[in-house]
């Protein structure tokens, strides 16, 4: 929080999505940075922590999509600010019960913070499961996006109006 203090003396206000930006992912202090705070010992339980019928129904969906696509070849998923990497452990074991998606999947956890990625690989062992750092590094071809509180951390843009003016 001191940068944060830091740019309040200066500048009296900081912008919405620069305060999120720096409480969640600044390098030595952001939240999401420092430590785990999924599960028991955490701050707060997701969905997958609560039961894996959730995860189950996303990658049942997830096959039905990739039928619906005409069953290509390769298909990636996608999933942004894997958490504790729950959501993916769960997903890799219900896709294994449907071989022919099985082989053509290939995982993409989009993570941040090395606290949090050093959680997911000791989870996750699986070579159909690699680590990004920029959405850019995505291929291309069919990709299945999913975000599970994904946007409940992302930093904002706030508008207002002013005299039919928008800032």
């Amino acid at each position: 929080m001191n940068k944060i203090n830091n740019i309040l003396k200066k500048q009296k206000s900081i912008p919405i999505d620069q305060f999120i930006n720096i409480a969640l992912y600044e390098k030595k202090s952001g939240y999401y940075m420092k430590k785990n705070p999924f599960g028991n010992n955490g701050d707060f339980i997701t969905s997958p922590l609560i039961s894996n019928l959730f995860c189950e129904m996303i990658g049942i969906w997830c096959v039905a999509f990739w039928e619906h696509l005409g069953k290509p070849k390769k298909i990636f998923l996608a999933e942004l600010g894997p958490g504790d990497a729950s959501l993916c452990e769960n997903l890799l074991n219900t896709f294994k019960n449907f071989k022919d998606f099985y082989k053509c999947v290939e995982i993409k956890l989009l993570e941040k913070s090395d606290k949090l990625q050093t959680i997911q690989k000791s989870k996750i062992k699986n070579k159909k499961v690699n680590w990004i750092k920029e959405i850019n590094e995505l291929k291309k071809g069919p990709i299945i996006f999913l975000g599970n509180e994904f946007f409940d951390a992302m930093p904002i843009k706030q508008i207002h109006k002013k005299r039919k003016l928008l800032f």
